[in-house]
């Protein structure tokens, strides 16, 4: 998911999403999640955690701990509905890019449009490829980010590896990944741990 997109559902949802809890879903389903997060939050005053947000079975899955809070009946079925209803609209919509979509059996499940699953194979090569420009990339971009109190279009900070347009997307995309993981408190080698916390209340500037 792109880093500004991560933080704007985090600023939204911020009372039932603990920032060490990674949105671990592509960018096509950043609105489906912001939507479900914040009809949560509404519906349960804020009162519940989200535990997990990721893929499971091709679908958009979000796991809260509603089972275990003091909550009423109703309040807890609507959550439960909810979650539900964000998971059948995946479905139908690319886990990349948003666009319309169906669910594909291949090597494994996955919601993508015919020009998603065509990059599907290209994805993987330019990680394959390119592993330690990415990591290598996003360290520079933390670098930079918090020198300057702020954050910056990824496009901009990132200097291009790829000559080919479609992979310097890609690139760019699992550069995307890798900050918003580290955020959640995954590691990027080189980069200090301890620098997560002052990463995290950076914002883009204006």
């Amino acid at each position: 998911m792109r880093l500004e997109n991560d933080l704007a559902i985090r600023r939204e949802a911020r009372d039932i999403l603990a920032a060490d809890v990674a949105l671990g879903v592509g960018d096509g389903w950043h609105r489906l999640v912001g939507k479900a997060l914040v009809q949560i939050q509404d519906a349960t005053d804020g009162k519940v955690n989200v535990r997990q947000v990721k893929e499971r079975q091709g679908l958009l899955s979000i796991f809260t701990d509603v089972m275990i809070r003091a909550v009423v009946e109703n309040v807890m079925q609507r959550v439960v509905d909810i979650c539900n209803d964000a998971s059948e609209a995946s479905a139908l919509i690319c886990e990349m890019c948003g666009c319309s979509g169906r669910l594909i059996s291949a090597d494994r499940l996955r919601v993508r449009c015919h020009a998603c699953e065509a990059d599907e194979p290209e994805r993987e090569r330019v990680w394959r490829e390119h592993k330690s420009d990415i990591r290598e990339a996003a360290a520079y971009y933390l670098q930079v980010c918090l020198e300057h109190g702020r954050l910056f279009p990824v496009k901009n900070i990132v200097m291009r590896v790829c000559t080919a347009d479609r992979d310097n997307r890609l690139f760019l995309d699992e550069v995307h990944d890798r900050l918003v993981w580290w955020g959640a408190g995954s590691w990027i080698e080189g980069v200090d741990e301890a620098l997560r916390e002052d990463f995290r209340r950076l914002d883009f500037g204006q």
